[in-house]
């Protein structure tokens, strides 16, 4: 382990070893419990593999979430960009809004989205003459996934606003761009990282959901789901078969996260 000459941590070394070993138990109680799950779940992944119901459940739950987290994107990037850019009354009060699906308990997130949006509410009955109802379809999963997952699309995305030179887009301006043209040339091509990063976080999160799509859309049903499921019919081993399942899914999008971040 090398520490930098100016780090306020050089030449103290026992301090050092005082705080690795305080890190080192945060850093089990997370390591601990996924060796166990690939080691014993493993044994039943080539089963779980090999499960059409799995794999359409896994499948379901990649596609949803890259759905949501598109529409997250979509919609957040233009409020991110607002949020960043404009002070306004309430601003405070909307950011703590976007934030609040974060630390709601999952199952009071499905409830209010049911609530809203259920086929005999208001809002519902818009829909249905489309045919468009939450209850138990893709709709309600995908929007069970928006409204837990969003906040990360616009987060993310106001941070690669933020992280921008306000020189630059003040410039264009002066040179006689358009408001539009300098949103769509300078802001977004020098944000995209951040854009593309808030997406990928948002589909993460959204294949990561259970609670909230149980309430509002138990069928079809989603591979967090069907580990609750088979967890309660088929016991623990088969449930984390399909846990290391999901594990490798949200692995791969963590690589993708990782190699992003390596390229700034």
């Amino acid at each position: 382990m090398s520490i930098e000459p100016g780090s306020p941590l050089a030449g103290a070394r026992w301090f050092l070893l005082y705080l690795s070993g305080l890190a080192s138990i945060l850093i089990a109680v997370l390591v601990i419990p996924l060796l166990f799950l690939i080691s014993i779940g493993g044994g039943w992944l080539p089963n779980t593999a090999m499960n059409p119901k799995a794999l359409s459940a896994v499948a379901l739950s990649l596609g949803a979430g890259a759905v949501s987290a598109s529409f997250s994107t979509l919609f957040g990037v233009p409020l991110a960009y607002i949020l960043s850019r404009v002070d306004f009354r309430g601003k405070s009060l909307i950011q703590g809004l976007l934030d609040l699906p974060l630390i709601l308990p999952h199952t009071v997130a499905g409830i209010a989205v049911l609530l809203a949006f259920n086929s005999r509410a208001p809002l519902g009955q818009l829909f249905s003459p489309l045919g468009i109802r939450v209850e138990d379809s893709l709709y309600g999963v995908v929007l069970a996934m928006v409204f837990v997952s969003s906040p990360f699309a616009v987060n993310f995305a106001k941070r690669g606003f933020d992280s921008i030179d306000l020189e630059l887009e003040k410039v264009a301006r002066s040179l006689g761009a358009s408001a539009q043209r300098v949103f769509l040339t300078i802001s977004l091509p020098l944000a995209w990282r951040s854009i593309l990063t808030g997406w990928l976080m948002s589909i993460a999160r959204a294949i990561s959901e259970v609670g909230a799509i149980m309430v509002v859309a138990y069928h079809p049903t989603v591979a967090g789901v069907l580990v609750y499921e088979w967890f309660l019919t088929r016991g623990l081993k088969a449930a984390a078969g399909l846990s290391v399942l999901l594990l490798i899914a949200s692995l791969i999008i963590l690589t993708g996260l990782r190699a992003m971040e390596e390229r700034r």
